[in-house]
């Protein structure tokens, strides 16, 4: 059907009255725009003015907003603040910028008329409060968006409205027990996912330590107001595991655990974090837990087994154990070992048995048995059988059989390529070779691991590649490092009297080797070794006072801070050794835990 020729040439004229008229706006924006860039702000204005009373004039009020304020036109400010106000149809955030106006007018009481009214006449839609609140957030009004938010709580009827925002606008305003109440008060809309809640808690926590007895005080009180509000006994033991109070945090994972039917799932994890931190007697207590509840608990024979080892690291961390603690251990790897099926936590518990056999009741042989015949065990696990490898070639070496260990390290390594047991493989190869005294071979595969690895390379590897690249090739012959290497060989066979006196007669034949630090920390370790603590300590003193700026300095000083601290009972010379680390080698990897050891026993934790 024909179109009307009339009616499409009015269409089109139309079309292009529209095009020219927006273009003619766009141009004015430009021109204006010049003028603002010329400082020439009163022309600008006068388009600005123009454009403004367009029908999408509101598009425009910043920027003209800017204007009138560089000429300090302040009569039209308000009459712009107040045509913006209409022309949005009300919207209450023109009267905010109103109220910014007033203010800097010196008029407090007018805009605050303003702002009381913007919060009484809150809508009722969540986003609509939000953006009101977000605004006077950006306006710095932080009382006002505090209020806003308050306010839309009641109106929208929910408690858990507006909770991390106000959280947050506390935390703009250093306010910070404010912040964790909001915190807290989210807490229960957030049962599935506390993370969010734990990072808020977290960020409070780093700006003012102190806050943690304020944390706990109002869990306990939200904990006696309502013990149906499970959350916060999870957030005090969460908060418990922060600050390393282990056993408090078992005890509250008790009541939940049976509140929850949980079969002390929570509690192996925070037995085991307790272990890891050497609060042995909260492990202990925790794996008890579990162990108590019977061989039909899913966590039985894991908790069985860790009660154990927690029980045998505590008694060779103590100052005087004995040859009766260590074949008690024995007897309970032995039963457990006994009393339960082929499987991996048996495999485990043997692997652990040697390790006591080897390490500590020095039956070397006996070890060598119960691995050699664990190897055997077709349905091992592919790492299982690589770390009784390992284990099992250290304790050859200690029988003096290093070609045995030489192949089990290069099996593993080559069945494990590319994981951490790879490369702890690696190098013990590097440091059985470092042992027999071929010192660039070891430096030569040293050199591959931390070449071909970055998180996966161990410390002791670091620590070995320093030590051999320092003091090879040294003005000195390579026969007092050979000597070294044969005193460490014997230390490692737990050949203590042998490697002790090597180290003391290559003291004697050594007095200008650079060595002399690396020998005193030889003995030192194996005094300590021996039990005798207080001579322990005398070897770090002497790195300390005679190698203040050596690489072993810190070492010396942060493991004098942990024999007074666990072994000799003064606690004050312990805090003073620590804090010389944090002041005094503040580039060393021992600071973060220096700090947190020195503010326990200053009592900040």
């Amino acid at each position: 059907m024909m179109q009307n020729p009339k009616r499409l040439l009015f269409f089109l004229m139309l079309f292009f009255a529209v095009q020219l008229y927006a273009q003619q706006g766009n141009y004015n924006h430009y021109l204006a725009r010049q003028f603002v860039e010329n400082k020439e702000f009163e022309k600008a204005a006068e388009y600005y003015a123009d454009l403004f009373n367009q029908a999408d004039g509101l598009q425009y009020y910043k920027e003209y907003y800017a204007v009138l304020n560089k000429i300090g036109n302040k009569e039209n400010i308000e009459k712009l603040i107040k045509a913006a106000y209409k022309k949005s149809y009300n919207n209450p955030i023109y009267l905010i910028d109103l109220g910014i106006f007033y203010q800097q007018q010196n008029n407090r009481t007018e805009a605050e008329k303003i702002y009381t009214k913007i919060i009484k006449d809150l809508p009722k839609n969540k986003f609509d409060i939000l953006g009101i609140a977000n605004y006077f957030e950006q306006s710095n009004l932080f009382e006002e968006a505090k209020k806003t938010y308050l306010k839309g709580k009641e109106i929208l009827k929910s408690p858990y409205e507006f909770n991390l925002q106000i959280a947050n606008l506390y935390l703009y305003q250093d306010n910070i027990s404010g912040m964790v109440q909001a915190y807290l008060d989210e807490a229960p809309s957030q049962a599935d996912n506390l993370e969010i809640i734990e990072n808020g808690l977290l960020k409070a926590i780093n700006k003012n330590d102190k806050i943690k007895d304020e944390i706990e005080k109002s869990l306990y009180q939200r904990i006696g107001k309502d013990k149906t509000m499970l959350v916060y006994q999870d957030l005090l033991v969460w908060l418990y595991m922060q600050i390393n109070d282990f056993e408090g945090a078992i005890i509250q994972a008790k009541s939940l655990d049976i509140l929850r039917n949980e079969n002390g799932n929570n509690i192996f994890v925070i037995a085991n974090a307790a272990l890891q931190q050497k609060d042995y007697n909260a492990a202990i207590k925790g794996f008890q837990y579990i162990v108590q509840k019977g061989n039909n608990n899913p966590w039985y024979y894991a908790a069985s087994l860790s009660l154990i080892n927690a029980q045998k690291e505590k008694i060779t961390n103590q100052t005087n154990y004995t040859q009766t603690d260590l074949l008690k251990l024995k007897v309970d790897y032995l039963d457990f070992i006994n009393s339960n099926a082929d499987n991996q936590m048996v495999y485990n518990a043997t692997i652990d048995l040697a390790s006591l056999e080897a390490l500590y009741l020095h039956n070397t042989q006996d070890a060598i048995e119960l691995l050699e015949e664990l190897v055997k065990n077709p349905r091992l696990q592919a790492t299982t059988i690589a770390t009784a490898k390992l284990n099992l070639g250290d304790y050859y070496i200690m029988e003096n059989n290093p070609w045995d260990a030489r192949l089990l390290y290069t099996q593993v390594e080559k069945d494990q390529k590319g994981t951490a047991l790879g490369e702890e493989a690696k190098f013990r190869n590097a440091r059985l070779s470092y042992f027999k005294g071929d010192f660039e071979w070891a430096q030569t595969q040293l050199k591959i691991i931390k070449a071909n690895t970055t998180e996966l390379i161990s410390n002791d590897a670091i620590d070995l590649s320093v030590f051999i690249l320092d003091n090879l090739n040294t003005d000195e012959t390579d026969e007092i490092l050979l000597a070294f290497s044969r005193a460490n060989l014997l230390e490692f066979q737990n050949k203590l009297d042998a490697a002790k006196d090597s180290f003391a007669l290559l003291l004697q034949h050594a007095s200008n080797s650079s060595l002399i630090d690396d020998i005193y920390f030889e003995q030192y370790k194996i005094a300590k070794k021996q039990q005798k603590y207080s001579e322990a300590l005398e070897y770090l003193l002497k790195i300390e006072k005679q190698y203040p700026t050596d690489i072993l300095a810190d070492d010396a000083i942060f493991y004098a801070a942990e024999l007074y601290q666990n072994f000799l009972n003064d606690n004050l010379k312990a805090q003073n050794y620590y804090e010389k680390i944090i002041l005094e080698y503040k580039d060393s990897t021992f600071v973060i835990e220096a700090r947190k050891r020195y503010r326990l026993l200053r009592g900040d934790i």
